[in-house]
């Protein structure tokens, strides 16, 4: 199944009063990487930018990821690197777009896919001074961690996760930290607190390393220490960007059942004018309000259809029953309940005359005798 069928079926769980969106798949050619893992050969990896548009509002949400191929003998390993994931606004019109479109992204995935996030809260990540917008809700690092846990339990194709806060030692006091204990935390499949490498593994040998990434950078300034697994976490929650009281969190997420890529790995280039010139202007437009952020995402469209064809850009259409829409199935309802009460009180009046009226002949009679 395509993204967009995906985000057809993920956006009509939404409850907001948009009927149509625009979606903008971008991604780059596939580019040779450096090996992931030591000793991993034959990797390769795409780089993609999913945004989200109402025709009202501009862009809504937008998602960042690094798609990694490992190609072995005997099968191909997928390792989905989600880097960067912002909204523009925070308002009833857009909520819950955003964790929809990383659903969506990950029912996606090809089969045998390895999902991983790194989460650290930051005012803005892909819409430059989102942070100065008043509708904009910035979430705190322990709120993003939940979030970030919450989402990735409701992902329909997943199969085992791991998910992991530096500096907190066990699951419980990591639930009670982000504060999921209290939101009601209920894992819909199998999750285990830490990683899924063995901790006397050697972090080099087993950790990957990703494009903008706490792990790979860590991993980087101390390639010659031979950490084991167990001491790269130690170490790292004391790190500038997971210590000093921050709360971040890892996760990994295996997903299985999925459909083929959508576009198969093309021959590897050198250079991606293409994706790069966009990411390049994109990073230059300001989304501080309502009439910036429409504003901007004109432009953006513009450049889009400038740079890229038109077969990045799909409408999303979605069935939804607006509150107006509601209220008027309910109200023939209503008239029909009024109309019975009108007909009851007016069988009962009929039948209180009848019995006065049968009264009143039964006193004349009697008074007749008399």
């Amino acid at each position: 199944m395509l993204i967009q069928q995906h985000l057809q079926q993920f956006l009509s769980r939404t409850h907001t009063n948009h009927k149509t969106f625009h979606v903008f798949n971008l991604d780059s050619d596939q580019h040779s990487s450096p090996p992931l893992i030591k000793n991993s050969s034959n990797t390769s990896y795409r780089h993609r930018l999913l945004l989200v548009s109402a025709p009202t509002v501009g862009f809504i949400s937008g998602l960042e990821t690094y798609e990694y191929t490992i190609s072995k003998q005997d099968k191909i390993e997928h390792m989905i690197y989600i880097s960067k994931v912002d909204t523009t606004m925070t308002t009833e019109e857009t909520r819950g777009v955003t964790r929809q479109l990383v659903l969506a992204y990950i029912a996606s995935l090809p089969s045998n896919s390895t999902v991983f996030v790194f989460a650290r809260a930051q005012p803005q990540y892909l819409f430059a001074n989102s942070a100065k917008n008043t509708d904009k809700v910035i979430l705190s690092d322990r709120d993003l961690v939940s979030w970030w846990l919450h989402t990735l339990n409701k992902a329909p194709n997943a199969e085992k996760g791991w998910w992991f806060v530096p500096g907190v030692e066990d699951e419980s006091s990591a639930l009670i930290e982000i504060g999921a204990r209290k939101r009601q935390w209920e894992a819909a499949f199998d999750w285990t607190y830490g990683s899924s490498y063995s901790p006397d593994a050697k972090a080099i040998d087993v950790i990957p390393r990703f494009e903008d990434d706490a792990k790979a950078r860590f991993l980087k300034d101390h390639v010659d220490d031979d950490l084991s697994v167990k001491g790269f976490w130690e170490l790292l929650a004391f790190s500038e960007e997971c210590g000093s009281g921050k709360i971040t969190g890892f996760f990994e997420l295996k997903v299985n059942g999925c459909v083929l890529e959508e576009k198969k790995a093309g021959k590897e280039k050198e250079k991606d004018d293409k994706f790069t010139e966009f990411w390049n202007k994109l990073m230059f437009l300001d989304f501080h309000n309502k009439e910036s952020i429409l504003s901007s995402t004109q432009t953006a469209v513009k450049e889009i259809e400038k740079i890229y064809s038109k077969e990045c850009e799909f409408e999303v259409t979605v069935e939804q029953s607006s509150p107006l829409e509601q209220t008027k199935s309910k109200q023939p309802v209503v008239n029909t309940l009024s109309s019975m009460q009108i007909k009851r009180k007016r069988e009962q009046v009929n039948s209180k005359e009848a019995a006065v009226n049968t009264l009143s002949d039964s006193f004349i009679k009697r008074k007749k005798k008399l």
